[in-house]
């Protein structure tokens, strides 16, 4: 992916991605973001452990503006791997404030406090190992060959509650905001997505219903900043494209959320693109393979966008960031190494190699980078 049609110049003094910038109720001290990352490191119950805290101190220490956290489930029955951080019961909030409060004392510098977010997260059909998958409506999970029940109104409705209560849960905790995980072919993303949701009701007839009414929900009780991250394209046949993320977003913005990061992919996507879209080998693809999703959206919107996926150097961070984005989101180089922010302005480019090591050993361990 070439970069020619971006401007550049690399003898600016500052870099914008270290300049502040401000949301309409957060103030982050950089334009770089942690994005989220399944940790498995909590216990059996879903609880807080010293290595979780180690591990997002460093990430504090680092010099990001913002952390997202792994996705915590936000009920029993929406895990979607073991080791899971929890967030769907009060007596994980011991925990949860302990791990806040490490990392804002940690990352603290002169621009200020770093902003701490939990992300949330039903894993709907793609719960594999766990039983008794549910979805918008059921269609075979082809990856696993499992057929997920479709859920009851009834059940969505419990679902929209335990989101609004895991948000008020976090605002408790001392998190400065909360991101809906509605990417990736979780429950909220097959909500939104053509090819998950066939359903005839009122959730079906419009799909970001759920992720409006979740809004409204939390807004009955907590001011809480709510961020999502959303697929722009599910890259599958009758799935979610951009014109449709494009509709939805701007649902979203008008419906009071925070910012949105763009991503794309689920779980049956490497069935149809020979590849795992969420996480691309940038050598073949390009750093920031999603942009050009990222810009329809930001281009649609009033709120911030967040670009994720394959960044790897500061000039190409400095190319997406006002025409393209307002933040840049990673993962994989911030595994490899938490303290890249800090050096980055010397480094310049990250020595990640998109091997993903540290996510398909995930099922087996606590997330580390095992590159060679």
């Amino acid at each position: 992916m070439g970069y020619g049609d971006l401007e550049y110049d690399s003898n600016d003094s500052e870099y914008v991605t270290y300049t502040p910038f401000e949301t309409e109720n957060l103030l982050l001290r950089n334009r770089i973001v942690k994005s989220a990352t399944a940790e498995a490191m909590a216990t059996d119950e879903g609880f807080i452990t010293e290595k979780l805290i180690e591990f997002y101190r460093r990430l504090a220490e680092g010099g990001a503006g913002t952390i997202i956290t792994g996705f915590m489930f936000i009920s029993e029955k929406g895990r979607a791997m073991r080791n899971m951080t929890g967030i769907s019961s009060d007596e994980h909030l011991k925990g949860l404030k302990e791990l806040v409060k490490e990392v804002k004392k940690t990352g603290k510098d002169k621009w200020g406090r770093i902003k701490f977010i939990a992300q949330l997260v039903h894993a709907g059909r793609q719960n594999y190992p766990f039983p008794d998958p549910v979805a918008p409506s059921a269609v075979l999970e082809a990856t696993t060959n499992v057929m997920p029940r479709e859920l009851t109104k009834e059940e969505i409705h419990q679902i929209i509650d335990d989101f609004a209560e895991a948000a008020i849960r976090a605002g408790k905790a001392g998190f400065d905001a909360v991101q809906l995980h509605a990417a990736h072919g979780y429950l909220l993303s097959q909500f939104i997505s053509p090819y998950t949701n066939r359903r005839k009701d009122e959730f079906g007839e419009e799909r970001a219903k759920i992720l409006l009414d979740i809004m409204e929900r939390i807004r009955e009780r907590s001011r809480i900043p709510v961020l999502i991250k959303m697929n722009a394209c599910d890259f599958i046949p009758g799935g979610l494209e951009i014109d449709e993320a494009v509709r939805i977003a701007k649902l979203l913005s008008k419906a009071g959320y925070e910012a949105i990061e763009v991503s794309g992919g689920m779980w049956e996507s490497r069935l149809y693109t020979k590849y795992n879209v969420v996480c691309q080998n940038v050598e073949k693809s390009g750093e920031a393979y999603f942009r050009d999703y990222a810009k329809k959206i930001k281009e649609n919107v009033d709120i911030p966008v967040i670009l994720v996926g394959g960044i790897r150097s500061l000039e190409v961070a400095e190319k997406l960031l006002d025409s393209y984005c307002d933040l840049v989101s990673m993962a994989r180089p911030l595994i490899r190494d938490p303290y890249l922010p800090s050096k980055w302005k010397e480094v310049k480019v990250s020595d990640c190699k998109s091997c993903n090591k540290c996510l398909k050993n995930i099922s087996k361990g606590p997330l580390a980078c095992y590159q060679d």
